[in-house]
């Protein structure tokens, strides 16, 4: 009896590992690595050129699938290359935030013969404890796998809704399938790793990225609806779609609801909330107001890709419209509530000693700014301009002091800064 129960061991054994290496072969086959150089980088990124990983989900139209931290939120340079290929240019097809996710696209003769598409698994029913693979390139050891479980799913107030793993996940990895050993499908994309803490990596949930995909793939706006509101977050009970602010008067939700279905569906989180609602413009919620269940009837917009932003650059310091982190909607809130232009980046030349990163532009020769192409017409012509700044620090106390100032800068090299 012994002798049978270890040869069917050695048999399930033997199959378990024939076919981890049949995915691991694919895995080989579909990642990329990607090396990204931004040249005129906005708050999110910096000059520092970086590499990170991504895989095929399309090999007809060139499609890349990998983190926005890796692709950069700013206009960059990013270079392809699959295992044993020489690098090929790539553009910024989409960028999303709100999801650290981002589509590349090559052209699609650059691509080996031997390369194939990952397959993504779209049902949101992740298992804890299912066995899982990270692939990517950690710490420059490229085509590499670290090994785990599904630890949770949770959401992370600060990110999204992510798949919590004991899988390392280090600087390389980033942009990377998180792939389930059993079916060889890929559940996530490799994000981000707590490095004080071992075991605690993060990966985005393919189910989310399917719907962008698909939307994007069928010529249609996959960004996130503009609900417009702020939502806060209890982590203990576990709710994080009750409204804490609204910003515009003219929204039908109020500061206390809390939104509990989208369109007959139950939702948890603001990553719910998105995926049930992209490619869509009239939405049904069903919230709670007052201790009573209540329906509402929203037609809102999307928040457009990253790639629709547009900068202004002159005398070596680049000028936008946020604040702060993209991603969050009270950064922006708290840091510019005006919604003044802001100084994104800026290298050596005559604003230099004088601007800094985070400066809020309050007024340029006492005229005010709301976009950068209004004062991309106003500079053109100028040689000095007098600007009146507003500028966050932190103290010892770690509480946020805001100082005006002002200053003169010489204007050099004026020109607009876009995505191609």
């Amino acid at each position: 009896m012994k002798k049978i129960i270890f040869i069917i061991l050695a048999l399930t054994s033997s199959v378990y590992a024939n076919e981890l290496e049949r995915i691991l072969d694919q895995a080989n086959k579909y990642t990329v690595k990607i090396y990204n150089s931004t040249d005129t980088p906005f708050l999110e990124d910096s000059y520092t050129p970086s590499a990170g990983s991504g895989f095929l989900i399309d090999k007809a139209n060139g499609i890349i699938i990998t983190n926005a931290h890796v692709a950069s939120y700013s206009p960059a340079l990013n270079r392809v290359n699959f295992k044993y290929s020489n690098p090929v240019q790539s553009k910024q097809a989409y960028i999303d935030p709100e999801l650290d996710l981002a589509f590349l696209k090559i052209d699609p003769k650059s691509i080996p013969n031997n390369a194939v598409e990952a397959k993504l698994h779209c049902k949101n029913n992740y298992n804890q404890g299912q066995e899982v693979v990270a692939f990517g390139h950690p710490a420059g050891k490229d085509f590499t796998i670290t090994r785990g479980i599904i630890s949770a799913v949770r959401f992370e107030s600060d990110f999204f809704e992510s798949i919590q793993t004991d899988a390392a996940i280090n600087r390389g990895n980033s942009g990377g399938a998180l792939i389930d050993v059993k079916s060889g499908l890929v559940v996530g994309i490799n994000s981000f790793g707590i490095q004080e803490n071992e075991g605690l990596n993060f990966a985005l949930p393919s189910y989310t990225v399917c719907k962008v995909i698909d939307l994007f793939k069928n010529k249609k706006d996959p960004s996130p609806l503009n609900f417009n509101v702020i939502f806060a977050n209890n982590k203990e009970q576990g709710k994080f779609l009750k409204v804490s602010e609204v910003l515009t008067n003219d929204n039908q939700l109020k500061v206390g609801d809390e939104i509990i279905q989208i369109d007959g569906i139950k939702i948890e989180n603001p990553t719910q909330l998105s995926h049930e609602t992209r490619g869509k413009t009239n939405v049904n919620l069903k919230i709670i107001r007052d201790n009573k269940e209540q329906e509402l009837k929203l037609t809102l917009k999307s928040k457009g890709s990253i790639t629709d932003r547009v900068g202004l650059i002159f005398s070596n310091v680049i000028i936008s419209d946020k604040a702060s982190s993209t991603r969050l909607a009270i950064n922006q809130r708290m840091a510019n509530p005006k919604g003044n232009l802001v100084v994104q980046n800026l290298r050596s030349g005559p604003a230099s000693g004088k601007l800094r990163k985070f400066d809020v532009i309050m007024y340029v020769d006492g005229k005010e700014f709301k976009n950068v192409q209004s004062l991309h017409d106003y500079l053109k012509d100028k040689r000095e301009i007098e600007i009146f700044f507003r500028r966050p620090a932190l103290n010892e106390q770690e509480k946020v002091n805001y100082t005006d100032f002002h200053d003169k800068i010489e204007v050099r090299d004026v020109k607009m800064l876009r995505f191609e």
